[in-house]
C-alpha cells in the first residue's frame, strides 16, 4: 500500500534516501585510553584498504603522532566513539556538536564490516539529530578519497567549500527536500481526477475537516501543492499552510494567491504560523516521515501551540503491517502491477521502513527508483504522543467516510481534541 508513495510529504521529512536498513547491529561508546591503539589501527587498515596510503609513508611515526591525537581529542570538546559490531571493536567516529551545526569530523570502519550499511546508518542518525535541532550536518572528505565522496553524494551532502585538499560538504533538511523536490517533480504532482487528487477521495477528507473547523480557521502541516487545502479553502473555511519544499509552495502559487492560502516554509515539526486555529490536519501518512519519535512528538506539540481550546488535530496514518512481514525477511511487495512495483525494507528495531517505487516506461527495460523513507506508528503509540501534548483521543475511524475502526483496518483516520488550559 503507498504511503505518502506520489511523494515523500514535505513537512519535517528527513530525506534521506537509504537509510541502511540492512545495517549490521552495532553500538557507540565513548572511547577510553585503552582504545587509543585500536583507533589507531582501524584508521590505517581502512586507508590501506583504499589504497591512499603515501608511497613514503612511515607507518611508525605516524602511529606515534596518531596515539597522542587521539589522546588529545579524548580532552576535547568533540566525541571521539568507538563503533562496536557484534560486542568487538569495529570503527571509530569523531562528531562535535555546536550551536550552529553537528559536524562529523571522522568516521573510519574497518574493512571487515564495511558495506553493510553501518556508515550509512550512523550517518543517518546525524542527519535525523541535526534536522531535529534545526541545524547543518556537516564534514570534510579528502578529494582522493572517491568511495567516501559518493557516499555522501548517495546521502544528499552538497559541496559549499573547499579547504586545503578536502571538500567542505554540508546536509541540511530544507536544501535536500528542496533537491528532492524541484521544480520539475513539484510540476508533475498533481493528478487532477486521479489518484489521491479524485473526488471519491478529496470529498469524504474535505466534507470531514470542514465540519471539524467549524466557524474557525484551519491550518495544514506540509500543505505540498494544496491537494486538500484548495477545495477546503473553496468551502469558505480560512486555510494556512506549512511546507518546506520552495517548489512545491511555488507549485501551489500557479493555483492559489498568497491571499487566499499563506503558506510559511519551514519545518512542521517548529515552524510557529501567525493567528490561533481551530483546526490543525496533517494528511496521507505524512507524520512518518519524521524519522524520529522525538521529532514526531515535536510536531503534536506545534499543533497544540497553534489551536485554541478545545481545537482539533486530525491525522491520517497507516497501521503499520508487520503482520505481512515473515520472521527473518526484511522486505514485502506492497504493489505489484504494469509499470509499478512497491516494495517495503523494515528495520523492526527503530520502526523504520523505507519504501522503495520501481516505476517503468512502457516497452522500457530500465526502472526509474524513488525512495521515501519513514518511520512508523501503532495506534497506542499515536495517542501517547497526543497525550504528551495535552490532547486526547477524540475519535478513530478508518477512513473519512467514518467507516469503523477494526483489527483488520489498514489506516485510520485519528481525531485528537486540546484539552481546556492546554
Amino acid at each position: 500500500m503507498p504511503r505518502g508513495s506520489a511523494r515523500l510529504k514535505s513537512g519535517g521529512r528527513s530525506g534521506v534516501p537509504d537509510l541502511g536498513w540492512f545495517a549490521m547491529a552495532y553500538r557507540i561508546r565513548p572511547a577510553t585510553p585503552a582504545d587509543f591503539d585500536f583507533l589507531t589501527d582501524v584508521v590505517l587498515e581502512a586507508t590501506r584498504a583504499q589504497g591512499r596510503l603515501p608511497v613514503d609513508f612511515d607507518e611508525a611515526v605516524w602511529r606515534a603522532g596518531f596515539v597522542g591525537w587521539s589522546a588529545e581529542l579524548a580532552e576535547g570538546p568533540s566525541a571521539l566513539c568507538v563503533v562496536e559490531v557484534d560486542g568487538r571493536s569495529a570503527g571509530r567516529l569523531r562528531v562535535s556538536r555546536t550551536p550552529e551545526a553537528v559536524e562529523l569530523n571522522g568516521i573510519q570502519l574497518h574493512p571487515s564490516v564495511q558495506n553493510h550499511g553501518i556508515g550509512t546508518s550512523i550517518i543517518a542518525e546525524l542527519q535525523s539529530e541535526a534536522g531535529a535541532r534545526g541545524v547543518p550536518l556537516e564534514l570534510h572528505v579528502e578529494r582522493n578519497n572517491p568511495d567516501a565522496r559518493r557516499l555522501y553524494d548517495r546521502l544528499g551532502f552538497t559541496k559549499v567549500g573547499e579547504d586545503r585538499e578536502e571538500d567542505v560538504m554540508q546536509w541540511s533538511k530544507a536544501s535536500h527536500q528542496n533537491r528532492l523536490w524541484d521544480a520539475d517533480t513539484a510540476q508533475r504532482y498533481d493528478t487532477p481526477g486521479t489518484g489521491m487528487f479524485a473526488d471519491s477521495v478529496l470529498g469524504p477528507t474535505v466534507d470531514r475537516l470542514a465540519e471539524l473547523a467549524g466557524d474557525g480557521r484551519a491550518l495544514e502541516l506540509a500543505i505540498g501543492t494544496g491537494r486538500v487545502a484548495i477545495p477546503l479553502a473553496e468551502r469558505g473555511v480560512p486555510v494556512s499552510g506549512i511546507e518546506l519544499s520552495t517548489a512545491m509552495i511555488e507549485q501551489l502559487r500557479t493555483k492559489a494567491s498568497e491571499d487566499t492560502i499563506p503558506v510559511v516554509a519551514g519545518d512542521m515539526s517548529a515552524v510557529r504560523v501567525p493567528g490561533e486555529f481551530t483546526l490543525v490536519y496533517l494528511v496521507y501518512n505524512t507524520i512518518a516521515n519524521l524519522l524520529t519519535q522525538e521529532e514526531q512528538v515535536a510536531c503534536f506539540r506545534n499543533a497544540a501551540r497553534h489551536l485554541s481550546p478545545g481545537g482539533h488535530f486530525v491525522i491520517e496514518l497507516w497501521v503499520p503491517e508487520l503482520r505481512r512481514l515473515p520472521p527473518g525477511t526484511p522486505a514485502t511487495v506492497g504493489v505489484a502491477e504494469s509499470g509499478y512495483i512497491l516494495l517495503d525494507t523494515y528495520d523492526v528495531l527503530k520502526q523504520h521502513v523505507v519504501s522503495h517505487h520501481f516505476h517503468f516506461a512502457e516497452g522500457s527495460t530500465q526502472a526509474e527508483l524513488f525512495q521515501t523513507p519513514h518511520r512508523y506508528i501503532w495506534p497506542a503509540e499515536l495517542d501517547l504522543m497526543a497525550q504528551l501534548a495535552g490532547f486526547t483521543l477524540e475519535s478513530r475511524q478508518a477512513d473519512w467516510s467514518g467507516t469503523a475502526f477494526s483489527a483488520d483496518s489498514p489506516s485510520h483516520v485519528s481525531v485528537y481534541r486540546l484539552l481546556t488550559g492546554n
